[in-house]
Formats: structure tokens, C-alpha cells, sequence
């Protein structure tokens, strides 16, 4: 029997819940039970030992389920505009065992870091943005030859310029943006408001976690002080519908962050926006505020 109530239900079907592949079998019955949308996560040694068969079974069985699936790729230690090539040539290694796994299951999309921590690469920006267009470059263009979106989520970075500059030079269709509000509210120097208008021409996915504002603890939506109800009222007017998702880091926080984002949609200045699927548009040069 279902743990969600009706009005839960009807929100499950809109978003996507994050689950590491090193944790999908020991939650699929709970993702099939529940018909949840699911985000794999996956990280090195998931990548070195995932057969494609596995994979290939698992999108399967997914998909049978009806279940809707996309992807975040590794990042531990990965850095695609670091000045040692021989780190560089790890990283895009990594990232295209990344997209071997996309291959085979099929996602409506995927999410990748930058790696771009302005504590340790300010002084190289420029350069940090050349080698990294140049890496991401390709990457683009063989996740766009599956018609699978690829998209740059921010971490570290304090404010959008970074990751709208890179976004520009990739100058892909295929490459969009992934606004993860729980890290622009721990690590950013600039708002939220500041962000969402700024990527608003790139914005293809949301995560979606809670947080005081001291540190990226991926509480339940509602928990912190992270101001969803204007991200939705924001999204609603621009009339945005970036795919949601749900990254909780302990089975009872998602349905904390369920109750949590059904109060939000409640509120009269929030209305839901449904996941629907990427369709590519024209890219204008982004501004900055």
C-alpha cells in the first residue's frame, strides 16, 4: 500500500526523486511501488563495474514501470578546466563512461558539476573556461547525438556569470542548466533572484533540498529557510517548466520534503509546474544583472 496520500500522488508524477545506483536495487521495490521518477546517481566505481546488461535491464524495468528516468554523473575529484592534463584526461574519462551508462538507459537527460571552485581556479578563470568549453565541447555533441540533454549544474560558484559565460561558448541547444537551490543558498554570494534571472534562458532542472544558509545539508523542503515559495511564483510567471527534482539524503526526508513541497505548492503565490520533456530552442547570449 502506498505511503503517499492522493495529493502527494498526484506531485510524485511531476517530479524526480535522486537515488544513487549503488542504492536502486535496494530501493527499486519502493520505486516501483510508488511509480516514482527517478534521478540515478552515479559515481567512479559504479561506472567501472555496471555492466551494460545491467543497465540495459534496469532502464527496462524502469521504463515497463513507468517510471521516468534521468541521470547525474560523477564528480568526486574531477575537474574539466584543471591545469594538469593528465587530471583532465581522468575527468573526461569519467564523463564519457558517464554517457556509455546514457547509452544504455535511455534518460530524458543528465546533469554534470562544473568543477569550478572559485576558492582554488579565480586566478584562472579565463583559462579554467577554455579548457573546460573544450572538453564539454564533444561531450555535448555525443549526448545530443542520443537526443539526451546534457546539463551543467552549480556547486561552488558565487554567482551565475561563470556558469552563463561557459553555457554561451558551449552554444549548444543540447546544453542547459541545472539551478541546484540548495548549493546557490550554502555556497553562492548572490541571490536567488540574482540566479533564476540570470539562467532563466538555460533553465532545464531544479534539485530541489532545504537549508539554513551555513552548509549544503540537503534537509526536507521546508526545514530551512530557502524561499520556495517565490521560486515557484518566479517559474510561474516567466511561464518556466524546468524538470523537479527531489534529492533527499535519508528515505524519511522524502516524504518530509513531499509534505514539504505540497505546502509550498499550496500557497496561492506558488502554483505546480510539471516535468516535461526538454525541447531544444535556440540559445540567445545570455546577460548578466
Amino acid at each position: 500500500m502506498s505511503k503517499l496520500g492522493e495529493n502527494l500522488q498526484s506531485i510524485i508524477k511531476r517530479i524526480h526523486i535522486n537515488v544513487p545506483w549503488s542504492m536502486l536495487d535496494r530501493y527499486l521495490n519502493l520505486v516501483i511501488s510508488e511509480q516514482l521518477n527517478v534521478e540515478i546517481g552515479f559515481e567512479a566505481n559504479d561506472l567501472d563495474h555496471a555492466s551494460p546488461a545491467k543497465l540495459k535491464a534496469t532502464a527496462a524495468r524502469l521504463r515497463d514501470e513507468g517510471c521516468a528516468v534521468t541521470l547525474h554523473g560523477p564528480f568526486w575529484d574531477l575537474c574539466p578546466g584543471g591545469q594538469d592534463p593528465l587530471i583532465r584526461q581522468v575527468t573526461y574519462l569519467r564523463l564519457q563512461q558517464f554517457l556509455d551508462a546514457a547509452a544504455a538507459l535511455e534518460p530524458l537527460q543528465v546533469v554534470c558539476h562544473t568543477g569550478f571552485d572559485p576558492s582554488h581556479h579565480r586566478g584562472q578563470t579565463d583559462a579554467w573556461l577554455d579548457r573546460s568549453t573544450a572538453m564539454w565541447g564533444p561531450l555535448v555533441k555525443r549526448a545530443e547525438s542520443y537526443g539526451v540533454p546534457l546539463l551543467l549544474e552549480n556547486v561552488w560558484e558565487h554567482d551565475p556569470r561563470f556558469i552563463v559565460e561557459l553555457l554561451t561558448r558551449i552554444d549548444s541547444s543540447y546544453c542547459g542548466f541545472c539551478l541546484d537551490v540548495g548549493h546557490q543558498h550554502s555556497f553562492s554570494k548572490s541571490t536567488l533572484a540574482t540566479w533564476l534571472t540570470s539562467t532563466a534562458e538555460f533553465l532545464k532542472e531544479i534539485h530541489l533540498h532545504d537549508n539554513d544558509g551555513r552548509e549544503d545539508s540537503h534537509l526536507p523542503i521546508g526545514q530551512g529557510n530557502i524561499d520556495f515559495v517565490f521560486l515557484f511564483q518566479f517559474l510561474r510567471q516567466r511561464g518556466l517548466s524546468p524538470l523537479l527534482t527531489l534529492e533527499p539524503h535519508r528515505e524519511q526526508h522524502l516524504y518530509e520534503s513531499l509534505d514539504g513541497l505540497a505546502a509550498v505548492l499550496a500557497q496561492p503565490a506558488a502554483r505546480p509546474t510539471a516535468a516535461v520533456p526538454f525541447e531544444p530552442t535556440p540559445q540567445r547570449t545570455a546577460t548578466w544583472p
